[in-house]
């Protein structure tokens, strides 16, 4: 088995990957909740829950 190359900015992974992690946080963010304080700023969204925030920011041009 090959070992995927990592660096500063991180490393490769597959697509069911990151769908299941975006699905498990989302499952998270809004357990035993009816409604969720959310905003979009510029290139991001901001969940507020339970006293702190989740910040996912989108950056233009993507990885090089």
């Amino acid at each position: 088995m090959k070992k995927n190359k990592s660096s500063e900015r991180g490393r490769y992974v597959s697509v069911e990957k990151v769908q299941k992690m975006l699905s498990d946080l989302g499952l998270q963010l809004c357990e035993g909740r009816k409604r969720i304080h959310a905003a979009q700023r510029d290139n991001s969204i901001v969940f507020y829950v339970s006293g702190g925030t989740v910040n996912i920011t989108f950056q233009e041009g993507g990885a090089q």
